[in-house]
């Protein structure tokens, strides 16, 4: 069984901002919420999570986890706990399986848009993953060459050559109200994170927000990709699609 939550961040502690400044903070909080799970290692992430921020200053934290979590201690760090529970938690397999080929839905998805290139020669032909820093690079990182339709922008060869797209990959098309430009995809709120693990080890990692429409093409691939995330740095707030009907 698949559950989702949906928990308001209470702004105004001040944990809150020392948790939302450290993906490895919230993601030792999140992973603390889970029970234990017979057969799965403790390193082994269980949960997808996202943030996102309102325009009215608020925050939301969402989870999708296969154990029901318990949101007791995340509550009395950075939610609401003199008040009743504020967040909710449901059952996800009914929604997960309505999902059927040629639905549309509006998506959100924060992200970890990079791509695995051959580091300095080291005799042991090791990679690094680089962060695409242009909005249309992270735009083509999920929707590939129809990213650059419409744009006076030469498509890149890692984009040109690719048989399908990431978004196809996990079962859904990126629909646009205007086919002659491609793609319609909102790439907002790109960054770049930096925070410390435990041992002092520096992590960076490149974020972005897609916000658009998407055609069902594959539900079983779609619905995977709900349960388990899209790209990298999933312990770290990437790779959460959410979807809500179009």
């Amino acid at each position: 069984m698949t559950y989702f939550t949906r928990f308001p961040i209470n702004m105004t502690r001040r944990e809150t901002r020392s948790m939302l400044a450290s993906p490895y903070k919230l993601h030792a909080a999140v992973a603390g919420s889970l029970p234990p799970k017979q057969g799965v290692s403790a390193d082994t992430d269980r949960a997808l999570w996202r943030v996102d921020r309102q325009l009215d200053g608020s925050a939301l934290l969402y989870i999708v986890s296969s154990p029901k979590p318990s949101l007791i201690g995340l509550d009395e760090q950075m939610g609401f706990p003199d008040l009743e529970p504020q967040w909710a938690t449901r059952d996800y397999d009914p929604f997960l399986e309505q999902v059927k080929e040629g639905q549309r839905y509006l998506f959100r998805l924060v992200a970890n848009p990079v791509v695995s290139r051959k580091a300095m020669p080291n005799g042991r032909g090791d990679s690094k993953r680089i962060g695409h820093l242009t909005i249309l690079q992270q735009a083509a990182w999920l929707a590939g060459k129809e990213a650059y339709a419409g744009s006076d922008k030469e498509v890149p060869e890692l984009f040109a050559n690719q048989d399908i797209s990431r978004a196809e990959r996990n079962g859904f098309a990126i629909c646009s109200n205007e086919p002659e430009r491609g793609c319609s995809l909102i790439v907002s709120d790109s960054r770049k994170v930096s925070f410390k693990k435990s041992g002092g080890r520096t992590i960076t990692l490149t974020t972005a927000r897609y916000d658009g429409i998407l055609e069902v093409i594959d539900a079983d691939a779609l619905r995977h990709a709900l349960t388990h995330g899209i790209g990298h740095a999933k312990g770290f707030g990437c790779g959460l699609l959410t979807l809500v009907p179009y």
